[in-house]
């Protein structure tokens, strides 16, 4: 045993080994974690935007899926991609990314969407939601 702990390559093999178990040991944990916490959460374009303002949104909607119904105030197509912004009464805005949809948005229609929280982007004034899924307009 003593020829073993004196072997460099025997003791650095080890150690990898060690790391190794340990960091699927912390990723497994994290991931059954993650997967408890989610959930599907209704909200609406002006408690998102109110969110972001306070600087609450990801501490509120972490692990969330974003189910929201919003009248859309304005459509942008550009660089293959339809950005949605909605009305709020809120001096944030929210905004919704969509792709690949065939829907043709109307401006002062409302539909629904549902989105991922975690793939918001803070914009100067407001959240962006990319990949935002059409549900029903």
């Amino acid at each position: 045993m003593k020829k073993l702990l004196k072997n460099k390559t025997f003791i650095i093999s080890l150690t990898i080994l060690i790391l190794i178990f340990f960091g699927l040991v912390i990723a497994w944990q994290s991931t059954l974690y993650t997967l408890s916490h989610m959930s599907i959460k209704e909200v609406t374009p002006a408690q998102m935007a109110v969110a972001m303002r306070k600087d609450e949104f990801w501490s509120s909607n972490r692990f969330n899926t974003l189910v929201f119904e919003g009248k859309i105030k304005s459509v942008d197509n550009s660089n293959g991609k339809t950005t949605l912004n909605f009305v709020t009464l809120d001096s944030y805005g929210a905004s919704c990314e969509v792709s690949g949809s065939t829907a043709m948005f109307k401006v002062d229609q409302t539909y629904k969407f549902a989105a991922e929280s975690y793939q918001a982007e803070r914009q100067p004034h407001g959240v962006l939601l990319h990949n935002c899924k059409v549900l029903s307009n």
